[in-house]
């Protein structure tokens, strides 16, 4: 299941800079190796803003879920803004073409 995130950094007061950016050291570890395994299509930094989006593989909202409360390095200072799961378009045309009768 695709899955579209948009995270931004949740950090003022809780940990000081210096500190989140040894646990974001720490998350880009995590991010290689779930592009390496195919997890994550894509991520990017939003350039100028506290903000990452990314594309994910996943096998299923459990699995998301536990990547996001419970793998991700920076799991304690993310706050997920937007998850939305993705469609593939041409699986959508069929479904329109049909009427949705399957």
């Amino acid at each position: 299941m695709l899955v579209y995130v948009q995270m931004k950094w949740n950090h003022e007061g809780r940990i000081s800079l210096d500190d989140l950016w040894k646990v974001e050291a720490e998350e880009t570890v995590h991010a290689k190796e779930t592009i390496d395994n195919g997890m994550v299509v894509g991520i990017w930094k939003v350039a100028a803003q506290k903000r990452v989006i990314a594309v994910l593989d996943v096998e299923s909202a459990e699995d998301l879920d536990r990547t996001a409360l419970g793998r991700l390095p920076m799991r304690e200072y993310l706050e997920f803004e937007t998850v939305w799961p993705l469609r593939d378009y041409l699986g959508f045309a069929e479904d329109v073409n049909v009427g949705y009768k399957v």
